[in-house]
């Protein structure tokens, strides 16, 4: 029976049922249950048998998960038990995904166990693993690998607990100036080796090809050029013997850096004008690539490499050879001023070609090398040596007497070239050094307290000694924000520790205890240790570096930290004086100075204000008080002629001149005045004065009451003089009927209280209704 092809039709009935439940379970969640359970008691019955049911079966297939392993099946109650366990379900899961993706790989054939044969030649070996064939993992697979590490194979293992400086690993030194045994020099106060190719570099003349202009070389095809893979000695020398008759390579690497501690240099392209190779620098005989240095070293090849900071660094550290007379495009687009730098952008502007990123975060330790990565990787140096010959040529065009762009590229190429790598070396106690804590806390600031800075820092040291051990990136055991989340959590159970680190890696899983102790040691001791804001001292400098990102880089010494290169950058601390206020918000005494007396206020005020001149004293105030009143009584008010007041009268005398207009449309508020009496004109259609007849008798009234009121007195101020006699008052409550009282009603005998309203005063008329027209006044 042919498992393999029932097994297809088998994995399509599986997933159409699960998704059929996965949406089924979707429209039951999204209609509102406890409503219906509420409202029927059926309901909540059947709802209840069906939820005991599902809890009973999912804690059986649990209990069958974890048969045989050390896993313990967690047993699910109720509903609430499900949240309290779901720790042990996810492991659960887990196992079962590692389980089922193990036998696929068993299945297909992509993982197959090593042979007696080999098995014996092992020896006392280390346990390996299966070897990997046809597979697909990026670098974000951090769990474990189902790759066994090579670096375990190599002829010279990694030893991450070395911290001695890094020595050179070449054994000869091909087109050398300095002998090798005169450039193994120890330099900086014994911290590390200079560049053994360092004269060499700064030595190095370019081929005259290289400041001329031609028309660039067609690349070949990608198609019907032959690319080789180099995986043999016998392939390294053939190799060797076709490159030393060029004279322009391109150069790329492919680098992993997640299952080891250093990193691994997997893959080297090299490609001239006619053909492509593709090197394994994963075999146990790598060093033995130091034979490219006859070709590397070679100053009358150029080598065009794109962005090759790093690129330096892995070639020395990891196979022990060295660029010389390099030219770098990367560099070349900065002097061009192009709008990207990158590798990609170079090939969809000179060749229309798009490389499939895809491979980009791909795990370069798969061997058997897929086509899709073999192509995507001689794809980058395939097109390289074209896009020189494009970008050379625009530099030269581009290039004026005073500022030759051509050197410019060159020289930061040679720079590029003097690289030299060090072992990332970090001191515990300060943080400084690559991959140290103060790194992490210059670049993420967090407010730690005493205690949680201690752990953070205990926490920190021991994932890097079980990375160092275990030879995996540090991210492995736990990332960045892990070690964060612990500092601030403190976590001293195990329960806690795993939500807390969620999801749990095996690395830490095997190691918990460990990890609770050195939590627990470090909290206790941190209770009288340092502050976080004491031992991030302020340091200031002239020039600031860049700061990497990736912490799995920095931490391996692939980018060189700030302090490694004699830099110092600025922190965050609690600091006396703001940096963005400065000094403002410091308290400052009330100023008095001479110029703020009493008395200069007093002047400054007189002068400002026009007011009169105030007494000092209460003396001076009476007595200016007493003279101006007595003045006021003694001069008599000045006699004025009757002629002149009959003059002014007249002067003064007002009057209106009106044009009548149509009906009134609306009703507007009053116009108005100027100070010269006139209407402001803003709504001329209203007429705010009394007509003429109106204001004639107004005046007779006036004059009228004149003289009536200096003859006799108001007959109201009479009647307030006179009592009001209530014995006198007809009774209101028991009035008699027979005596005629206005209060009555005619008609119904019956007390009447407002009959007396009527009797009152009348009001004032109405006033005449205004007509329209346009009105204005005018003072004679």
């Amino acid at each position: 029976m042919d498992i393999a092809a029932e097994f297809g039709p088998f994995q399509e009935r599986v997933t159409s049922k699960l998704v059929q439940t996965t949406r089924t379970v979707g429209q039951l969640s999204a209609e509102d249950l406890s409503f219906h359970r509420s409202s029927s008691a059926e309901i909540s019955d059947a709802l209840d048998e069906q939820s005991g049911r599902l809890l009973s079966l999912t804690s059986s297939l649990l209990k069958v998960a974890t048969a045989g392993t050390d896993n313990k099946a967690p047993v699910l109650e109720d509903e609430e038990t499900i949240e309290d366990n779901w720790r042990g379900v996810v492991d659960v899961i887990d196992t079962l995904l590692e389980k089922a993706d193990a036998c696929l790989d068993e299945f297909t054939g992509v993982i197959k166990k090593l042979s007696p044969s080999q098995q014996q030649q092992e020896g006392n070996a280390p346990p390996k693993r299966k070897d990997p064939t046809q597979k697909f993992p990026t670098i974000y697979d951090y769990g474990p690998s189902k790759i066994p590490k090579p670096q375990l194979q190599f002829d010279r293992t990694p030893d991450n607990t070395d911290v001695a400086p890094f020595r050179p690993l070449l054994r000869t030194k091909p087109h050398a100036i300095v002998p090798l045994e005169e450039s193994l020099q120890l330099i900086d106060s014994g911290k590390g080796y200079k560049n053994p190719y360092e004269t060499e570099i700064r030595a190095s003349k370019y081929p005259p090809s290289t400041y001329t202009s031609s028309p660039p070389i067609e690349y070949l095809p990608f198609e019907s050029t032959t690319a080789t893979f180099v995986d043999t000695l016998e392939g390294l020398k053939a190799m060797l013997e076709e490159l030393k008759s060029a004279k322009e390579i391109a150069i790329d690497l492919e680098h992993h850096d997640v299952h080891s501690y250093h990193g691994l240099v997997s893959l080297m392209q090299i490609s001239t004008r006619e053909k492509d190779w593709v090197v394994d620098t994963l075999k146990p005989w790598r060093e033995e690539l130091q034979q490219l240095n006859e070709v590397f070293a070679d100053p009358s090849i150029l080598k065009v490499l794109h962005g090759s900071s790093m690129d330096i660094i892995w070639l020395q550290r990891d196979l022990g050879l060295y660029v010389v007379g390099m030219f770098d495009t990367y560099h070349a687009s900065i002097a061009l001023n192009y709008p990207k730098r990158s590798l990609k952008f170079l090939l969809e502007k000179f060749v229309n070609f798009q490389a499939d990123k895809r491979y980009q975060m791909a795990d370069w330790r798969i061997r058997p090398l897929p086509a899709g990565m073999f192509d995507y990787a001689r794809s980058d140096t395939h097109y390289l040596l074209y896009i020189y010959d494009h970008l050379r040529n625009e530099l030269i065009e581009n290039s004026t007497h005073e500022q030759q762009l051509v050197d410019y590229v060159l020289e930061q190429s040679k720079n590029e070239a003097l690289q030299r790598y060090e072992r990332p070396v970090y001191d515990a106690a300060t943080g400084h050094g690559p991959g140290g804590w103060y790194d992490y806390l210059l670049r993420t600031p967090a407010m730690l307290s005493k205690e949680q800075f201690a752990v953070f820092k205990a926490v920190h040291q021991w994932r890097d000694e079980v990375a160092r051990a275990e030879d995996e990136g540090v991210q492995c055991v736990f990332p960045k924000h892990v070690l964060f989340r612990v500092a601030q959590a403190m976590p001293l159970d195990l329960g806690t520790l795993f939500r807390t680190i969620s999801p749990v890696t095996p690395l830490v899983k095997e190691r918990a205890s460990d990890l609770l102790a050195v939590i627990k040691a470090a909290k206790i001791a941190g209770a009288t240790g340092p502050e976080l804001r004491d031992m991030m001292k302020p340091r200031t400098s002239t020039l600031q570096a860049p700061v990497a990102e990736d912490e799995t880089s920095l931490q391996k010494g692939l980018l060189t930290p700030p302090e490694s290169k004699g830099l110092t950058l600025p922190t965050a601390s609690r600091s006396d004086i703001s940096q963005f206020w400065g000094a403002a918000l410091e308290y400052q005494p009330p100023l008095t100075p001479p110029e703020y007396s009493v008395t200069a206020s007093a002047e400054a005020l007189r002068l400002s204000l026009p007011i009169p001149t105030m007494p000092m004293t209460i003396s001076e105030a009476r007595e200016k008080l007493g003279t101006s009143s007595a003045q006021s009584v003694s001069q008599p008010k000045p006699q004025v002629p009757a002629a002149a007041t009959d003059l002014k009268e007249k002067e003064d005398e007002i009057f209106t001149v009106k044009d009548k207009g149509g009906p009134r449309k609306r009703k507007a508020a009053a116009p108005e005045t100027t100070d010269s009496g006139l209407s402001s004109g803003l709504d001329n259609d209203i007429d705010v004065s009394p007509p003429a007849d109106e204001q004639q008798a107004k005046k007779k009234r006036s004059k009228g009451s004149k003289n009536k009121s200096n003859t006799e007195e108001p007959r109201d101020h009479e009647q307030d003089e006179i009592p009001f006699d209530y014995s006198a008052a007809s009774s209101v409550l028991h009035a008699n009927p027979s005596q005629p009282d206005s209060r009555l009603n005619a008609k119904s005998k019956r007390f009447d209280p407002y009959a007396k309203a009527l009797e009152g005063p009348r009001g004032a008329r109405k006033m005449k209704q205004e007509t329209t027209g346009k009105t204005f006044t005018f003072r004679k």
